[in-house]
């Protein structure tokens, strides 16, 4: 009985370990792209996304309080970060809390956070990233983001 203790208490601890592995690769992956956008790589960023990649907003309009999804495609994100550089603008997302899911390959990531363009707090709100992991490593499939003024 006290061997088969102490198979499942090292059976359980080398999957404690893998887990925690895999969480420290799927944020690295997200810091990585918060690193691309700070810096204005696009090039960085793009290596981040899955070629199927797809980011939405999910918003409240002000005005008439219906809520809103909106779609954008990863070119043009690429294109606004290659911008950052171009334009002189400091920006810097800062993640609050991760809390990382994983099923192998999907991860799922709830991301608060808090988003400062040339030092003074733009807007808050949650990433919800959806992440797949191929052969090339874990890859973003999914970004939705909320946004809001504190």
């Amino acid at each position: 009985m006290k061997r088969l203790i102490l198979l499942l208490s090292i059976f359980l601890s080398i999957q404690c370990m893998a887990q925690n592995a895999e969480e420290t690769e799927v944020k690295a992956c997200i810091d990585k792209l918060f690193k691309a956008m700070q810096l204005g790589d696009s090039s960085m960023a793009k290596s981040c996304f899955n070629p199927s990649a797809r980011l939405q907003t999910a918003i409240v309009n002000p005005k008439t309080k219906k809520t809103i999804l909106e779609n954008e495609p990863i070119d043009s994100f690429l294109v606004q970060i290659s911008s950052i550089k171009k334009n002189k603008i400091v920006i810097e997302e800062r993640v609050i809390k991760y809390d990382i899911k994983i099923d192998y390959p999907l991860s799922s990531v709830w991301a608060d956070y808090e988003f400062y363009v040339n030092e003074k707090l733009s807007h808050i709100g949650v990433d919800a990233f959806q992440l797949f992991k191929s052969e090339s490593g874990w890859k973003i499939i999914q970004i939705c983001d909320t946004k809001r003024r504190k």
